[in-house]
């Protein structure tokens, strides 16, 4: 689709492009950047993925950060398939912002260690709680939204 007149009106232009390490370049559309760009999604890149592996395998430095890019955009490309595979269903645009936001922000809510924090330090600190990482996410994104209007 061309492009207006008005270069800066173009979404090709608003958005922003990352370059993924394992999925190539991804597409960030202005509505995902106002999430990403939040303290509260910021705080993500200095969580590890895989807890402490990268004690023993140095190479497994993968942060919550760059797997909630990755997730989004394997939520973009699995809408894409749905779409194109079954037009009955008649996706709409909306359907894909709330899938592409579902799997951007699923991890919102770990803490630091994966889940190790969920099991080894809230179990040990709080024995009568059962805290998942589930909880957290929902309860960071309502703090999110607050913070961030």
């Amino acid at each position: 689709m061309p492009c207006p007149q008005d270069m800066d009106s173009c979404e090709l232009f608003s958005g922003k492009n990352v370059n993924d390490p394992i999925h190539g370049f991804v597409y960030l559309n202005p509505d995902v950047l106002s999430f990403i760009d939040t303290p509260q999604f910021q705080r993500l890149r200095g969580l590890r993925q895989l807890a402490a592996s990268y004690l023993v395998y140095p190479g497994a430095v993968h942060t919550r950060f760059e797997h909630s890019l990755g997730v989004y955009h394997l939520a973009d490309k699995m809408m894409e398939s749905i779409s194109y595979a079954q037009p009955s269903l008649k996706v709409e645009d909306r359907h894909f912002k709330y899938i592409r936001l579902a799997g951007l922000l699923h991890d919102l809510g770990h803490g630091p260690f994966s889940h190790c924090f969920d099991h080894l330090f809230i179990g040990t600190i709080r024995p009568e709680r059962k805290w998942a990482h589930e909880e957290g996410s929902c309860r960071m994104l309502e703090f999110l939204l607050e913070q961030n209007p």
